[in-house]
Protein backbone atom coordinates (compact mmCIF):
# COMPACT_ATOMS: atom_id res chain seq x y z
CA UNK A 1 0.00 0.00 0.00
CA UNK A 2 2.85 2.37 0.82
CA UNK A 3 4.32 2.01 -2.68
CA UNK A 4 0.90 2.67 -4.28
CA UNK A 5 0.57 5.72 -2.06
CA UNK A 6 3.87 7.18 -3.31
CA UNK A 7 3.05 6.28 -6.92
CA UNK A 8 -0.30 8.07 -6.69
CA UNK A 9 1.39 11.21 -5.33
CA UNK A 10 3.95 11.10 -8.14
CA UNK A 11 1.37 10.35 -10.86
CA UNK A 12 -0.75 13.37 -9.94
CA UNK A 13 2.17 15.64 -8.92
CA UNK A 14 0.57 16.26 -5.53
CA UNK A 15 3.72 17.11 -3.57
CA UNK A 16 6.83 18.95 -4.73
CA UNK A 17 10.29 18.61 -3.19
CA UNK A 18 10.61 20.78 -0.10
CA UNK A 19 6.86 21.06 0.47
CA UNK A 20 5.62 21.39 4.03
CA UNK A 21 2.20 19.79 4.46
CA UNK A 22 -0.73 20.68 6.67
CA UNK A 23 -2.71 17.48 7.38
CA UNK A 24 -6.37 17.56 8.38
CA UNK A 25 -6.76 14.76 10.96
CA UNK A 26 -10.09 13.92 12.59
CA UNK A 27 -9.01 10.78 14.41
CA UNK A 28 -10.89 8.40 12.10
CA UNK A 29 -9.22 5.55 10.25
CA UNK A 30 -8.92 7.54 7.00
CA UNK A 31 -7.04 10.54 8.37
CA UNK A 32 -4.95 8.54 10.86
CA UNK A 33 -3.79 6.30 8.01
CA UNK A 34 -3.00 9.34 5.86
CA UNK A 35 -1.01 10.85 8.71
CA UNK A 36 0.91 7.59 9.19
CA UNK A 37 1.77 7.31 5.47
CA UNK A 38 2.89 10.95 5.19
CA UNK A 39 5.00 10.64 8.34
CA UNK A 40 6.63 7.48 6.98
CA UNK A 41 7.35 9.31 3.71
CA UNK A 42 9.42 11.87 5.58
CA UNK A 43 7.46 14.99 4.65
CA UNK A 44 7.55 17.95 7.10
CA UNK A 45 4.08 18.00 8.69
CA UNK A 46 1.72 20.16 10.69
CA UNK A 47 -1.46 18.48 11.97
CA UNK A 48 -4.76 20.35 12.23
CA UNK A 49 -7.65 18.89 14.22
CA UNK A 50 -11.16 20.39 14.19
CA UNK A 51 -13.37 19.83 17.23
CA UNK A 52 -16.83 20.84 16.04
CA UNK A 53 -18.31 20.14 19.50
CA UNK A 54 -21.19 18.14 18.04
CA UNK A 55 -20.63 14.80 19.80
CA UNK A 56 -19.85 15.78 23.37
CA UNK A 57 -17.22 13.69 25.12
CA UNK A 58 -16.71 11.53 22.01
CA UNK A 59 -15.33 14.55 20.16
CA UNK A 60 -12.98 15.31 23.05
CA UNK A 61 -11.62 11.74 22.91
CA UNK A 62 -10.96 12.18 19.17
CA UNK A 63 -8.98 15.31 19.97
CA UNK A 64 -6.98 13.51 22.67
CA UNK A 65 -6.10 10.67 20.28
CA UNK A 66 -4.70 12.99 17.64
CA UNK A 67 -2.87 15.15 20.18
CA UNK A 68 -1.21 12.14 21.78
CA UNK A 69 -0.09 10.76 18.40
CA UNK A 70 1.48 14.10 17.46
CA UNK A 71 3.20 14.38 20.86
CA UNK A 72 4.66 10.90 20.46
CA UNK A 73 5.86 11.55 16.89
CA UNK A 74 7.02 15.14 17.60
CA UNK A 75 4.62 16.64 15.04
CA UNK A 76 3.35 20.20 15.38
CA UNK A 77 -0.30 19.99 16.50
CA UNK A 78 -3.02 22.63 16.11
CA UNK A 79 -6.58 22.30 17.40
CA UNK A 80 -9.60 24.55 17.13
CA UNK A 81 -12.92 24.18 18.91
CA UNK A 82 -15.74 25.59 16.80
CA UNK A 83 -19.20 26.81 17.77
CA UNK A 84 -20.59 24.91 14.80
CA UNK A 85 -24.30 24.96 15.65
CA UNK A 86 -24.27 28.70 16.39
CA UNK A 87 -22.42 29.37 13.11
CA UNK A 88 -24.92 27.17 11.25
CA UNK A 89 -27.89 29.11 12.64
CA UNK A 90 -26.23 32.46 12.04
CA UNK A 91 -25.50 31.65 8.38
CA UNK A 92 -28.76 29.76 7.79
CA UNK A 93 -26.92 26.70 6.47
CA UNK A 94 -26.77 23.02 7.43
CA UNK A 95 -24.50 21.83 10.22
CA UNK A 96 -22.51 19.84 7.66
CA UNK A 97 -21.97 22.89 5.46
CA UNK A 98 -21.09 25.02 8.49
CA UNK A 99 -18.43 22.50 9.52
CA UNK A 100 -17.00 22.50 6.01
CA UNK A 101 -16.75 26.30 5.83
CA UNK A 102 -15.19 26.58 9.28
CA UNK A 103 -12.72 23.79 8.56
CA UNK A 104 -11.37 25.08 5.25
CA UNK A 105 -11.20 28.70 6.39
CA UNK A 106 -9.14 27.65 9.40
CA UNK A 107 -6.96 25.33 7.30
CA UNK A 108 -6.08 28.17 4.95
CA UNK A 109 -5.15 30.40 7.88
CA UNK A 110 -2.92 27.67 9.32
CA UNK A 111 -1.36 26.94 5.94
CA UNK A 112 -0.21 30.55 5.70
CA UNK A 113 0.87 30.77 9.35
CA UNK A 114 3.01 27.63 9.18
CA UNK A 115 4.27 28.26 5.64
CA UNK A 116 2.75 25.03 4.31
CA UNK A 117 2.50 24.59 0.55
CA UNK A 118 -0.17 21.84 0.61
CA UNK A 119 -3.19 20.82 2.67
CA UNK A 120 -3.69 17.04 2.72
CA UNK A 121 -7.23 15.67 3.19
CA UNK A 122 -8.10 11.99 3.70
CA UNK A 123 -10.83 11.54 1.08
CA UNK A 124 -10.74 8.03 -0.40
CA UNK A 125 -12.30 6.15 -3.33
CA UNK A 126 -15.58 5.44 -1.52
CA UNK A 127 -15.96 9.19 -0.84
CA UNK A 128 -15.40 9.92 -4.52
CA UNK A 129 -18.06 7.40 -5.59
CA UNK A 130 -20.54 8.88 -3.11
CA UNK A 131 -19.79 12.35 -4.47
CA UNK A 132 -20.55 11.12 -7.98
CA UNK A 133 -24.03 9.99 -6.92
CA UNK A 134 -24.67 13.13 -4.88
CA UNK A 135 -23.83 15.34 -7.84
CA UNK A 136 -25.80 13.11 -10.19
CA UNK A 137 -28.89 13.46 -8.00
CA UNK A 138 -28.52 17.24 -7.68
CA UNK A 139 -27.79 17.83 -11.35
CA UNK A 140 -24.28 18.59 -12.53
CA UNK A 141 -21.95 19.12 -15.45
CA UNK A 142 -19.28 16.66 -16.55
CA UNK A 143 -17.03 18.22 -13.92
CA UNK A 144 -19.27 16.96 -11.12
CA UNK A 145 -19.32 13.42 -12.51
CA UNK A 146 -15.58 12.99 -11.96
CA UNK A 147 -16.12 12.45 -8.26
CA UNK A 148 -13.43 14.11 -6.14
CA UNK A 149 -10.33 15.50 -7.84
CA UNK A 150 -6.90 14.48 -6.49
CA UNK A 151 -5.92 18.13 -6.28
CA UNK A 152 -7.72 21.44 -6.02
CA UNK A 153 -5.13 24.20 -5.86
CA UNK A 154 -3.32 23.70 -2.50
CA UNK A 155 -5.66 20.93 -1.30
CA UNK A 156 -4.43 17.41 -2.10
CA UNK A 157 -6.08 14.01 -1.58
CA UNK A 158 -3.43 11.27 -1.69
CA UNK A 159 -5.80 8.43 -0.67
CA UNK A 160 -8.26 8.63 -3.58
CA UNK A 161 -7.02 5.36 -5.05
CA UNK A 162 -7.83 3.38 -1.90
CA UNK A 163 -11.15 2.01 -0.69
CA UNK A 164 -12.35 2.35 2.88
CA UNK A 165 -11.93 -1.39 3.31
CA UNK A 166 -8.29 -1.21 2.22
CA UNK A 167 -7.60 1.58 4.69
CA UNK A 168 -9.15 -0.38 7.56
CA UNK A 169 -7.18 -3.51 6.65
CA UNK A 170 -3.92 -1.53 6.44
CA UNK A 171 -4.55 0.31 9.72
CA UNK A 172 -5.41 -2.93 11.50
CA UNK A 173 -2.35 -4.75 10.15
CA UNK A 174 -0.04 -1.83 10.93
CA UNK A 175 -1.41 -1.19 14.42
CA UNK A 176 -2.63 2.32 13.69
CA UNK A 177 -5.00 3.50 16.41
CA UNK A 178 -8.16 5.31 15.34
CA UNK A 179 -11.62 6.19 16.59
CA UNK A 180 -14.89 5.46 14.80
CA UNK A 181 -17.31 8.36 14.30
CA UNK A 182 -20.68 7.03 15.50
CA UNK A 183 -22.53 9.38 13.14
CA UNK A 184 -21.18 7.37 10.18
CA UNK A 185 -23.49 4.50 11.15
CA UNK A 186 -26.57 6.71 10.89
CA UNK A 187 -28.44 7.40 7.65
CA UNK A 188 -29.02 11.02 8.63
CA UNK A 189 -27.08 12.91 5.99
CA UNK A 190 -27.65 12.52 2.26
CA UNK A 191 -24.16 11.15 1.82
CA UNK A 192 -24.86 8.44 4.37
CA UNK A 193 -28.09 7.51 2.60
CA UNK A 194 -25.97 6.78 -0.44
CA UNK A 195 -23.32 5.03 1.64
CA UNK A 196 -25.62 2.74 3.59
CA UNK A 197 -28.55 2.22 1.22
CA UNK A 198 -27.67 2.89 -2.42
CA UNK A 199 -24.12 1.49 -2.56
CA UNK A 200 -25.06 -1.91 -1.06
CA UNK A 201 -27.73 -2.28 -3.74
CA UNK A 202 -25.17 -1.48 -6.44
CA UNK A 203 -22.89 -4.19 -5.02
CA UNK A 204 -25.76 -6.66 -5.33
CA UNK A 205 -26.03 -5.76 -9.02
CA UNK A 206 -22.27 -6.05 -9.49
CA UNK A 207 -19.96 -7.45 -6.79
CA UNK A 208 -17.08 -5.56 -8.43
CA UNK A 209 -19.04 -2.30 -8.35
CA UNK A 210 -16.27 -0.34 -6.60
CA UNK A 211 -13.65 -1.38 -9.16
CA UNK A 212 -15.98 -0.60 -12.05
CA UNK A 213 -16.79 2.82 -10.57
CA UNK A 214 -13.09 3.55 -10.13
CA UNK A 215 -12.65 2.96 -13.87
CA UNK A 216 -15.74 5.02 -14.67
CA UNK A 217 -14.42 7.96 -12.66
CA UNK A 218 -11.08 7.73 -14.44
CA UNK A 219 -12.81 7.75 -17.84
CA UNK A 220 -15.05 10.67 -16.89
CA UNK A 221 -12.11 12.59 -15.52
CA UNK A 222 -10.14 12.05 -18.74
CA UNK A 223 -13.14 13.09 -20.81
CA UNK A 224 -13.60 16.18 -18.63
CA UNK A 225 -10.03 17.38 -19.20
CA UNK A 226 -10.36 16.76 -22.94
CA UNK A 227 -13.59 18.76 -23.08
CA UNK A 228 -12.04 21.50 -20.93
CA UNK A 229 -9.33 22.02 -23.53
CA UNK A 230 -12.01 22.21 -26.22
CA UNK A 231 -14.24 24.67 -24.35
CA UNK A 232 -11.30 26.79 -23.20
CA UNK A 233 -10.32 27.10 -26.85
CA UNK A 234 -13.86 28.07 -27.82
CA UNK A 235 -14.11 30.73 -25.13
CA UNK A 236 -10.75 32.17 -26.11
CA UNK A 237 -11.48 32.14 -29.85
CA UNK A 238 -15.15 33.03 -30.12
CA UNK A 239 -15.96 35.43 -27.26
CA UNK A 240 -14.78 38.91 -28.21
CA UNK A 241 -14.33 41.79 -25.80
CA UNK A 242 -15.96 45.09 -26.78
CA UNK A 243 -16.11 48.51 -25.17
CA UNK A 244 -19.42 47.75 -23.46
CA UNK A 245 -19.24 44.01 -22.91
CA UNK A 246 -18.67 40.79 -24.80
CA UNK A 247 -19.77 39.75 -28.28
CA UNK A 248 -20.46 36.26 -29.55
CA UNK A 249 -21.43 35.58 -33.15
CA UNK A 250 -24.83 33.89 -33.51
CA UNK A 251 -23.55 32.11 -36.60
CA UNK A 252 -20.60 30.74 -34.65
CA UNK A 253 -22.85 29.47 -31.87
CA UNK A 254 -25.11 27.71 -34.34
CA UNK A 255 -22.11 26.16 -36.09
CA UNK A 256 -20.15 24.90 -33.09
CA UNK A 257 -22.77 24.23 -30.42
CA UNK A 258 -24.47 20.91 -31.04
CA UNK A 259 -26.47 21.10 -27.83
CA UNK A 260 -27.52 23.37 -25.00
CA UNK A 261 -24.72 21.82 -22.94
CA UNK A 262 -22.11 23.11 -25.41
CA UNK A 263 -23.64 26.57 -25.07
CA UNK A 264 -23.68 26.22 -21.28
CA UNK A 265 -19.94 25.49 -21.26
CA UNK A 266 -19.24 28.28 -23.74
CA UNK A 267 -21.00 30.80 -21.47
CA UNK A 268 -19.73 29.31 -18.21
CA UNK A 269 -17.77 32.41 -17.14
CA UNK A 270 -20.97 34.47 -17.18
CA UNK A 271 -22.92 32.34 -14.64
CA UNK A 272 -25.79 31.29 -16.92
CA UNK A 273 -27.44 28.14 -15.61
CA UNK A 274 -28.27 25.17 -17.79
CA UNK A 275 -32.02 25.89 -17.95
CA UNK A 276 -31.38 29.41 -19.27
CA UNK A 277 -28.88 28.08 -21.82
CA UNK A 278 -31.49 25.55 -22.98
CA UNK A 279 -33.99 28.39 -23.55
CA UNK A 280 -31.37 30.46 -25.35
CA UNK A 281 -30.31 27.51 -27.50
CA UNK A 282 -33.94 26.87 -28.50
CA UNK A 283 -34.42 30.55 -29.36
CA UNK A 284 -31.34 30.56 -31.58
CA UNK A 285 -32.53 27.40 -33.33
CA UNK A 286 -35.90 29.03 -33.96
CA UNK A 287 -34.33 32.36 -35.01
CA UNK A 288 -36.27 34.26 -32.32
CA UNK A 289 -36.80 38.00 -32.66
CA UNK A 290 -33.98 40.43 -31.97
CA UNK A 291 -33.95 42.00 -28.53
CA UNK A 292 -34.82 39.00 -26.36
CA UNK A 293 -33.02 39.22 -23.02
CA UNK A 294 -31.59 36.42 -20.86
CA UNK A 295 -30.33 36.97 -17.33
CA UNK A 296 -27.80 35.18 -15.16
CA UNK A 297 -26.76 35.94 -11.60
CA UNK A 298 -24.16 38.38 -12.89
CA UNK A 299 -24.79 39.16 -16.57
CA UNK A 300 -27.39 40.10 -19.14
CA UNK A 301 -27.37 38.53 -22.61
CA UNK A 302 -29.27 40.16 -25.46
CA UNK A 303 -29.91 38.64 -28.88
CA UNK A 304 -28.86 41.12 -31.58
CA UNK A 305 -29.20 40.73 -35.33
CA UNK A 306 -25.82 39.08 -35.86
CA UNK A 307 -24.38 38.70 -32.37
CA UNK A 308 -25.15 37.83 -28.79
CA UNK A 309 -24.15 40.72 -26.55
CA UNK A 310 -23.21 39.96 -22.95
CA UNK A 311 -22.88 42.77 -20.44
CA UNK A 312 -22.07 42.76 -16.74
CA UNK A 313 -25.32 43.25 -14.90
CA UNK A 314 -23.95 43.57 -11.36
CA UNK A 315 -23.94 47.36 -11.41
CA UNK A 316 -26.69 47.88 -13.96
CA UNK A 317 -29.54 46.65 -11.81
CA UNK A 318 -31.70 49.63 -10.88
CA UNK A 319 -34.39 49.14 -8.27
CA UNK A 320 -37.82 50.62 -9.02
CA UNK A 321 -38.38 54.05 -7.48
CA UNK A 322 -41.61 55.61 -6.26
CA UNK A 323 -42.24 59.19 -7.41
CA UNK A 324 -44.69 60.99 -5.15
CA UNK A 325 -46.64 64.14 -5.97
CA UNK A 326 -44.17 66.19 -3.93
CA UNK A 327 -41.00 64.46 -5.19
CA UNK A 328 -38.64 67.13 -6.50
CA UNK A 329 -35.90 64.98 -8.05
CA UNK A 330 -34.75 61.46 -8.97
CA UNK A 331 -31.74 59.79 -10.51
CA UNK A 332 -31.35 57.24 -13.31
CA UNK A 333 -27.92 55.56 -13.46
CA UNK A 334 -26.37 58.55 -11.75
CA UNK A 335 -28.09 61.10 -14.03
CA UNK A 336 -30.20 63.54 -12.03
CA UNK A 337 -33.61 64.96 -13.00
CA UNK A 338 -35.30 67.89 -11.28
CA UNK A 339 -39.09 67.96 -11.04
CA UNK A 340 -41.45 70.85 -10.68
CA UNK A 341 -45.13 71.43 -11.19
CA UNK A 342 -45.99 74.66 -12.94
CA UNK A 343 -49.03 76.32 -14.48
CA UNK A 344 -49.63 76.06 -18.21
CA UNK A 345 -48.14 79.09 -19.93
CA UNK A 346 -45.69 79.67 -17.08
CA UNK A 347 -42.85 78.03 -19.00
CA UNK A 348 -42.06 77.53 -22.66
CA UNK A 349 -42.80 74.07 -24.06
CA UNK A 350 -39.68 71.90 -23.77
CA UNK A 351 -39.48 69.56 -26.74
CA UNK A 352 -36.13 67.98 -25.81
CA UNK A 353 -36.49 64.18 -25.81
CA UNK A 354 -34.35 63.89 -22.69
CA UNK A 355 -36.90 65.94 -20.72
CA UNK A 356 -40.60 65.42 -20.11
CA UNK A 357 -43.60 67.72 -19.85
CA UNK A 358 -46.73 65.78 -18.86
CA UNK A 359 -50.29 66.81 -18.14
CA UNK A 360 -50.34 66.85 -14.36
CA UNK A 361 -54.08 66.19 -14.15
CA UNK A 362 -53.75 62.93 -16.12
CA UNK A 363 -51.13 61.51 -13.81
CA UNK A 364 -52.15 59.21 -10.96
CA UNK A 365 -49.69 59.27 -8.06
CA UNK A 366 -47.61 57.61 -6.86
CA UNK A 367 -45.74 57.18 -10.15
CA UNK A 368 -43.33 54.24 -10.57
CA UNK A 369 -39.92 54.53 -12.17
CA UNK A 370 -38.57 51.12 -13.20
CA UNK A 371 -36.41 49.34 -15.80
CA UNK A 372 -38.34 48.44 -18.93
CA UNK A 373 -39.08 44.79 -19.52
CA UNK A 374 -39.97 42.60 -22.47
CA UNK A 375 -43.65 43.02 -23.38
CA UNK A 376 -43.84 46.67 -22.27
CA UNK A 377 -45.70 48.88 -24.72
CA UNK A 378 -46.81 52.51 -24.85
CA UNK A 379 -48.30 55.09 -27.20
CA UNK A 380 -45.31 57.23 -28.33
CA UNK A 381 -46.02 60.93 -28.85
CA UNK A 382 -46.91 61.59 -32.47
CA UNK A 383 -48.30 58.14 -33.23
CA UNK A 384 -51.94 59.19 -32.76
CA UNK A 385 -52.55 56.76 -29.94
CA UNK A 386 -51.12 53.68 -31.66
CA UNK A 387 -49.19 51.46 -29.32
CA UNK A 388 -45.65 50.24 -29.82
CA UNK A 389 -43.50 47.73 -27.98
CA UNK A 390 -40.71 49.42 -26.07
CA UNK A 391 -38.31 46.81 -27.48
CA UNK A 392 -39.32 47.79 -31.04
CA UNK A 393 -39.05 51.49 -30.24
CA UNK A 394 -35.49 51.03 -28.97
CA UNK A 395 -34.56 49.02 -32.05
CA UNK A 396 -35.97 51.71 -34.34
CA UNK A 397 -34.14 54.35 -32.32
CA UNK A 398 -30.92 52.36 -32.89
CA UNK A 399 -30.15 52.27 -29.17
CA UNK A 400 -26.96 50.21 -28.63
CA UNK A 401 -27.63 46.88 -26.99
CA UNK A 402 -25.23 47.76 -24.19
CA UNK A 403 -27.46 50.73 -23.32
CA UNK A 404 -30.87 49.09 -23.66
CA UNK A 405 -30.67 47.47 -20.25
CA UNK A 406 -30.33 50.90 -18.64
CA UNK A 407 -33.52 52.35 -20.11
CA UNK A 408 -36.25 53.23 -17.59
CA UNK A 409 -39.97 53.88 -17.87
CA UNK A 410 -42.19 56.13 -15.77
CA UNK A 411 -45.53 54.49 -15.04
CA UNK A 412 -48.82 56.05 -13.98
CA UNK A 413 -51.30 53.47 -12.68
CA UNK A 414 -49.78 50.76 -14.90
CA UNK A 415 -49.56 52.92 -18.03
CA UNK A 416 -46.18 54.11 -19.35
CA UNK A 417 -46.24 57.88 -19.37
CA UNK A 418 -42.61 58.39 -20.36
CA UNK A 419 -39.85 56.28 -21.84
CA UNK A 420 -37.23 58.20 -19.89
CA UNK A 421 -34.83 60.08 -22.10
CA UNK A 422 -36.64 59.17 -25.34
CA UNK A 423 -40.35 59.89 -25.74
CA UNK A 424 -43.42 60.72 -23.66
CA UNK A 425 -46.75 59.00 -24.21
CA UNK A 426 -49.44 60.46 -26.45
CA UNK A 427 -51.90 59.84 -23.60
CA UNK A 428 -50.09 62.22 -21.24
CA UNK A 429 -49.12 65.03 -23.62
CA UNK A 430 -49.99 68.64 -23.04
CA UNK A 431 -53.19 69.91 -24.64
CA UNK A 432 -55.29 73.07 -24.78
CA UNK A 433 -57.13 71.76 -21.70
CA UNK A 434 -53.91 71.37 -19.67
CA UNK A 435 -53.83 73.59 -16.59
CA UNK A 436 -50.81 72.20 -14.73
CA UNK A 437 -47.60 70.69 -16.05
CA UNK A 438 -45.43 68.03 -14.46
CA UNK A 439 -41.96 68.97 -15.70
CA UNK A 440 -38.92 66.67 -15.38
CA UNK A 441 -35.71 68.20 -16.61
CA UNK A 442 -32.32 66.58 -16.90
CA UNK A 443 -29.73 68.31 -14.77
CA UNK A 444 -26.88 69.91 -16.67
CA UNK A 445 -23.44 68.42 -16.07
CA UNK A 446 -20.70 70.90 -15.26
CA UNK A 447 -17.14 70.17 -16.38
Amino acid sequence: MYDRFLQFIKKHALIDPGDRILVGVSGGVDSMTLLHLLKKSGYPLVVAHCNFQLRGEEANRDEDLVRNYCRKEAITFEVQRFQTKAYSQQKGISTQMAARELRYEWFEMLRTTHNCQKVAIAHHLDDSIETFFLNLARGTSLKGLRGIAPRNREVIRPLLEFTKEELIEFATATGIEWREDASNAESYYKRNLIRHQLIPIMHQLNPDFTGVMAQNLQKLSARYYTSERLYDGWRSEFIKTGTNGFHLSKKTVLNVCQSAYDLYELLRDFSFNYATCQQLFDCLQENTEVGKVFLSASHRLVIDREDLLIVNDSNAEVLPQVVMENTDSFKVHGVGYTIRVCSAGQVAVDKASENAMLDFERLRFPLHLRPWKMGDSFAPLGMKGKRKLVSDFLIDAKVPLSEKGKVMVLESKGEIAWLVGFRISEHFKLSTQTTSIWYARKESVSH
